[in-house]
């Protein structure tokens, strides 16, 4: 069964991830293109450092081909942003990715005009793969499509470069000249980073863990505080002025300042969306899901610019990027720029806060501070996932959302809501909150309270509430 989560279908390979579905997601969104008579249709098709990646990708695109669907194919490894603002000009965008999962899952992602299908669009595409016999879903030979000129292979990535770099004061980046250590955790960013580098003439940086390893070293290819510690450690001895960390397919990015202080993008969005305000000029307000730093709430009240919060998703900024006049939109691991593209893209926003600090002359941790110290607004956001079974996930679900119990706490409890999963709110704009994952068998858990050991015993106290303990 062929179901969309959070963001995109994703299953373990061999197990519901196979040929078959992935072309029966191929046919659906073929024979949608084809009942909205889009006209001049081209997908971009693009994939990741994963097992078989690149063959399920190719089986893909002999699906479209068949149903002479125009196709550009890039041949090598590719970000998912890219294609992302590829899908802008195309219409439509593929990328097979599991992400930030482990390594015996892959996945398929559709991008519309740059963002993940929404929830509509999502459903219309399962109810055709599910109900399709597959063995009537026709394909050509990949060959067959390349020399029909239906699919072009390409590793053609510059005017995505370009807009990335068109946010960046190069005389600024140069005079400031950061040491930086990027992270593409055996991902698919290495090559567009340093293609952009030398768009901006900028040579002081090196790339770690840039090899292919589609095991991930036996871990998560995600900027998890846990998965950055040799980085961490590199970024201090070395003299680094920044580590920037991105997740496998490129989408997802945290940051190491120069003190060895990790941040994700609860404190990223924060300083780049008031980067953009105060200095850039940009207007219109901000958009992220509930389980998100109140930072970013205080900074948009202050400038007087309106805050959407919408559910936890990029597929549901997109829509609030869609439907609202925000510029801006964030998750914990992800950052996205209206104008740019309507999905998240680490690469963009590891630049932009080369840019944010190039600009202030000053180090990430610097600027920070001066914003939490004027809004007397010390925090600390973490985060864990927890793998669970179906039967300890209908366990929760009855505890958590049916039952609606709440745990003992020392802390006043404000208000809670269930918009999209629990959230609870303390007082001070401090909270904590409980929700399944959209993607995977997992339950995760958030709190922002003042400092690293009050949220990691609120963490605790959720823990034991709802009887989780093995951390992914």
């Amino acid at each position: 069964m062929i179901k969309f989560g959070t963001s995109g279908f994703r299953g373990i390979i061999g197990d519901n991830f196979t040929k078959e579905t992935v072309q029966r997601v191929a046919y659906a969104v073929a024979m949608l293109i084809k009942k909205e008579k889009v006209e001049n249709a081209i997908i971009d098709i693009g994939f990741d450092n994963r097992f078989m990646a690149g063959d399920f990708a190719k089986w893909v695109a002999e699906v479209l081909a068949f149903y002479k669907i125009k196709i550009n194919f890039y041949s090598i490894p590719t970000p998912t942003p890219t294609i992302a603002y590829l899908s802008k000009k195309h219409t439509f965008g593929i990328v097979l990715t599991a992400s930030h999962n482990p390594y015996f899952y892959n996945g398929i992602k559709v991008f519309k005009q740059s963002g993940e299908v929404n929830d509509k669009y999502a459903e219309k595409i399962e109810k055709i793969a599910n109900n399709m016999d597959y063995t009537k879903i026709k394909s050509i030979t990949f060959d067959e499509g390349v020399k029909k000129g239906i699919i072009k292979l390409t590793k053609n990535t510059n005017s995505y470069q370009k807009n990335v770099v068109s946010y960046i004061n190069k005389d600024n980046l140069l005079k400031y000249n950061p040491k930086v250590l990027f992270n593409a955790m055996h991902g698919n960013s290495s090559l567009v980073v340093r293609e952009i580098c030398e768009k901006l003439g900028f040579t002081n940086y090196e790339i770690m863990k840039e090899n292919i390893d589609p095991y991930f070293e036996g871990g998560l290819p995600a900027p998890y505080l846990k998965n950055l510690i040799d980085q961490k450690e590199r970024v201090v001895k070395e003299n680094f002025d920044i580590g920037i960390a991105f997740d496998g397919d490129s989408d997802r990015v945290t940051i190491i300042d120069k003190s060895g202080q990790i941040y994700d993008c609860n404190y990223i969005l924060p300083a780049v969306y008031e980067y953009f305000v105060k200095v850039k000029g940009y207007s219109g307000g901000v958009a992220h899901n509930g389980a998100f730093s109140s930072l970013i709430s205080l900074i948009a009240k202050d400038l007087n610019e309106k805050e959407i919060i919408t559910k936890v998703g990029f597929k549901n900024v997109a829509e609030a990027f869609q439907n609202t006049t925000a510029f801006m939109g964030g998750e914990t691991n992800g950052i996205s720029l209206k104008e740019h593209i309507y999905g998240k893209d680490g690469i963009f926003a590891g630049f932009v806060v080369l840019d944010l600090m190039s600009y202030y002359q000053k180090t990430f941790k610097e600027i920070l501070t001066e914003t939490t110290q004027k809004f007397h607004f010390p925090s600390c956001v973490i985060e864990f996932a927890y793998p669970i079974t179906l039967e300890k996930k209908a366990e929760i679900n009855e505890q958590v959302f049916i039952k609606k119990e709440l745990p003992k706490l020392d802390k006043k409890i404000v208000s809670t809501n269930y918009n999209d999963g629990l959230k609870i709110n303390f007082e001070n704009n401090y909270w904590a909150a409980i929700r399944f994952s959209g993607n995977e068998l997992v339950v995760r858990i958030f709190t922002e309270m003042e400092n690293l050991e009050n949220s990691n015993k609120m963490v605790a106290k959720l823990e034991k509430f709802i009887g989780v303990k093995e951390r992914q």
